[in-house]
């Protein structure tokens, strides 16, 4: 029973083969490992154990199983491409951003951890004050504000930083 199935089926593979390779042309598919090919025969098949005469012709509905498996595995290919390129985009980061702690002399997850609670004005009081030794003065300069205001943003740093290097158990003393 199983022999007279399966001649039955390529029989009709070799009836209805055109059809694939005409779906594949026409939706533009380059198909090198015959992915696509062995998708359209897998639908085929479907179409075989699934087909009702009273509902229309074979071929017809062979030709529509065939065209929706091959968009679905278009679809599935695009849905991973946009996975890869997110991944990849997640991935790859600025290379200014990446630092060792040889580099800076300072642990790059801390910072990491850091760069998240303060704000914009309090980071870069802390990677000028602490991490490169400025002065109060030269940050300002640099910044074009006034000594107090780089003052106020070392002042509403440093309960911020306290608190996070004491959930790290680290004890910190700012001059």
């Amino acid at each position: 029973m199983v022999e007279i199935q399966s001649t039955y089926f390529n029989d009709i593979l070799k009836a209805h083969e055109n059809m694939i390779y005409h779906l594949i042309n026409k939706l533009g598919i380059r198909d090198p490992d015959k992915e696509f090919y062995q998708e359209g025969v897998i639908a085929i098949w479907r179409a075989v154990e699934t087909y009702d005469e009273n509902r229309g012709k074979f071929s017809s509905y062979a030709y529509f199983l065939i065209e929706k498996g091959l968009l679905s595995l278009i679809r599935q290919r695009n849905r991973q491409v946009e996975k890869d390129n997110y991944y990849l985009e997640k991935l790859s980061t600025d290379e200014s951003r990446v630092l060792t702690s040889l580099e800076i002399g300072f642990d790059p997850y801390l910072l990491n951890s850091i760069e998240e609670i303060l704000t914009d004005n309090q980071l870069k009081w802390f990677k000028l004050f602490v991490l490169e030794d400025l002065s109060i003065k030269e940050i300002a300069n640099i910044e074009n504000v006034t000594e107090d205001a780089v003052k106020n943003w070392g002042r509403l740093a440093r309960p911020k930083l306290r608190a996070l290097l004491k959930d790290d158990g680290i004890q910190l003393q700012f001059n």
